[in-house]
């Protein structure tokens, strides 16, 4: 297993207490870098020698509509050329395809139609993704009406070919009251993983209920994932930033292949 942050590169504070706990990795948001001048960007490249970005996200800001009336499939195009264009660049396997507020099924429009929209805009990602050498991962999440379980989105992932799978997030899952052993029902279509605790979306730790941590690993390991897991949290209240994302790291490694102890 690999071992990840989600984290700004311009919160340098964050970056630096990830890179000194030893993380393999950081996964990171596309839209912002795409505002990055040639030599902010020159700059965050150097950052990366010596921690790399292995997964982005946010390949659209949050204003551009993606199944509402109002999109323009060309100009989703034309963004999503650069922001894959720029995963490649990074060294991105991954990257995650989340957008829970403009995937959201808007008033006046049935779900079926939406999801039709919504796979426009996934196979042009799936297509460009495969140019830049990267591949997409749909997220589940809990705070939209489209995509809310891993075998929606892993059916939907079927429906675009090879290059785009799916992420299972512990944190939407529980708090949809789904479970980590949804990962059997498509294993082959699993491509990334992201934790936090369900209860605070804050890093994991361990004065947290380890149940649900054990279970998601047991639940990886049963379908022979060996991949990427990303912690995308908060820092929980009364730590330091560096105290929470180091003992984050050893949380993981104790539960996905019990290199850590508390």
């Amino acid at each position: 297993m690999r071992y990840g942050y989600c984290a700004s590169l311009g919160d340098e504070a964050l970056f630096a207490a990830i890179a000194a706990a030893g993380y393999d990795y950081i996964e990171t948001q596309l839209t912002h870098l795409l505002d990055y001048s040639p030599r902010q960007l020159a700059q965050a490249k150097q950052m990366l020698c010596g921690l790399p970005c292995r997964a982005g996200m946010m390949i659209f800001p949050y204003s551009m509509p993606l199944v509402s009336e109002g999109r323009d499939l060309h100009t989703v195009e034309e963004h999503a050329k650069r922001s894959l264009y720029l995963a490649g660049e990074l060294g991105c396997e991954h990257v995650v395809f989340g957008h829970g507020g403009t995937r959201q099924i808007p008033e006046g429009m049935e779900y079926e139609q939406v999801r039709a929209r919504l796979l426009d805009v996934l196979l042009i990602l799936s297509s460009l993704a495969e140019t830049n050498g990267v591949k997409i991962a749909i997220e589940p999440l809990c705070d939209t009406n489209m995509i809310t379980s891993y075998p929606e989105a892993a059916a939907l992932a079927a429906a675009c070919g090879d290059s785009t799978g799916t992420v299972f997030d512990l944190y939407h899952a529980m708090a949809l009251g789904q479970q980590p052993a949804d990962i059997a029902l498509a294993p082959q279509k699993l491509f990334h993983l992201h934790i936090a605790c369900p209860g605070g979306r804050t890093a994991p730790a361990f004065s947290d209920d380890q149940t649900c941590y054990s279970a998601f690993a047991a639940a990886a390991r049963q379908c022979g994932y060996d991949g990427k897991i990303s912690v995308e949290a908060g820092i929980p209240g009364g730590k330091g930033t560096a105290e929470a994302v180091a003992e984050a790291l050893k949380v993981l490694r104790k539960h996905f292949n019990q290199e850590a102890k508390p």
